[in-house]
């Protein structure tokens, strides 16, 4: 299921896809006309007064015309993509570029103009102006009118939709959208499972297995991984995971068995990890996660100062740790029908994500007191979905560093208190919530 969820991911990142296929339909909207379009009209009844009725020159100028200016209007979609493409990767980062190539609906615009440029080539070149009348493909020639005239509402829409994709609280409620569905994805909603640590393993290795390549980890079939450890009586212990960038050699996984694993066991360890030049949200948590990480060390920069998209940030992000609090998290071992340890995998803990999301942010932002105060209120909020001593542990290290970060940064006193009385409200919601579990589950 990984690896499907890796190949929509990858290909809905593709630019060329949706338009390809438009295209495709459109060639093939364009045959079907020219070939069959008098038998359509003539299991019609009615008059055709929306139907064009003029001889083959007239038809050859009306869709040189329709031509002309179609090629003009998707001259100016590429030109515009690309001025914004420019400003976003400046203002926003490169990496967000991903994100306007994979908007369904750009694709599709970008798809209708090309489609409807082929659908009026195929057309005109089947006129000849030696045809009279009733030799022209009427209803063809109708339809690519009715085309342009649906390209001139697209790139209306589409002017619309470039315009707003560049504002910044549009682009993180559109990267925060992509972690909530990336969330749901990779963590289940069966209830909570309490965490608890990976087994002591016993150095007994007979081996190591590298990848044999070098990039990020997109994928690791860990169901494969577990088979292939109950078939050979091992227990495999992975040291890498999704979103890693690993090079050829390396104890990317630890073989403990009797013997070492043969050279096609090793073969099928190494195909359960896909390998890519680019992170991919199919198995990364903090994929999403450091995108929106990345929009807010742009806002911070001296560069740009924009403190409100910082916040902005800090709230997507608060609330994508609450929903992943109230999931269960990824399973990091693997047992057989007897109980035994066969698969050690390492995955992305709450302390990880924790500090994926707010570390950075808190560096960048030591500066800037309205930062310091909203990552203390956003940690409190935390508070009540608190379900773990794990959980309790990640979100009071935060407030420890929020408050130390305060007590050394440059701030005013009066900053300097009003972060540390934050940070203080903080800890006491935690506190309270604590109390709170003990008496409920007492």
């Amino acid at each position: 299921m990984s690896r499907i969820r890796n190949t929509f991911a990858l290909l809905r990142g593709q630019l060329w896809i949706i338009p390809l296929l438009i295209s495709a339909l459109a060639l093939a909207l364009a045959f079907w006309l020219l070939t069959a379009g008098t038998d359509l009209l003539e299991s019609w009844n009615g008059e055709y007064w929306w139907l064009y009725s003029g001889d083959a020159s007239t038809a050859r100028g009306l869709l040189s015309s329709l031509l002309s200016g179609l090629m003009t209007m998707t001259s100016l979609i590429v030109s515009v993509t690309f001025v914004i493409l420019t400003l976003a990767a400046n203002q926003l980062g490169p990496r967000l570029i991903a994100i306007f190539m994979a908007d369904r609906q750009i694709q599709t615009v970008l798809g209708l103009f090309l489609g409807t440029i082929l659908y009026v080539l195929v057309v005109l070149r089947s006129l000849n102006e030696t045809l009279g009348s009733e030799g022209v493909p009427h209803i063809a020639v109708t339809i690519g009118s009715a085309l342009t005239i649906v390209c001139l509402f697209a790139l209306l829409f589409y002017l619309h939709k470039i315009a707003r994709s560049i504002i910044a609280d549009n682009i993180v409620t559109r990267v925060a959208g992509d972690l909530h569905r990336n969330i749901r994805d990779i963590l289940k909603e069966d209830g909570y499972v309490t965490e608890q640590g990976p087994p002591a393993v016993v150095d007994t290795r007979s081996g190591t297995v590298s990848l044999g390549r070098t990039g990020y980890i997109q994928v690791i079939d860990y169901d494969a991984l577990f088979d292939l450890a109950c078939r050979e009586q091992a227990r495999l212990q992975v040291k890498v995971r999704a979103g890693h960038f690993v090079l050829k050699n390396g104890e990317h996984v630890i073989v403990h068995a009797e013997r070492p694993l043969g050279s096609d066991a090793v073969k099928a360890v190494q195909s359960a990890f896909v390998v890519g030049s680019e992170r991919s949200p199919a198995q990364d948590l903090e994929y999403s996660m450091r995108q929106l990480v990345e929009i807010a060390l742009r806002a911070l920069s001296p560069g740009i100062n924009d403190t409100f998209t910082a916040i902005a940030v800090i709230n997507q992000l608060g609330s994508a740790l609450e929903e992943i609090f109230r999931r269960s998290p990824e399973p990091a071992v693997w047992r057989d029908e007897d109980g035994e340890v066969r698969l050690i995998a390492q995955r992305s803990d709450l302390q990880g994500l924790t500090d994926a999301a707010f570390d950075s942010i808190r560096q960048a932002g030591s500066a800037v007191p309205a930062v310091l105060i909203r990552m203390a209120d956003v940690l409190a909020q935390l508070a009540p979905s608190i379900r773990s001593q794990l959980m309790r542990e990640a979100i009071t290290q935060h407030l420890g560093r929020l408050a130390e970060t305060a007590e050394e940064a440059r701030l005013a006193p009066s900053d300097r208190k009003a972060v540390l009385i934050r940070v203080e409200q903080a800890l006491v919601n935690v506190t309270t919530s604590c109390r709170e579990e003990t008496i409920h589950a007492l």
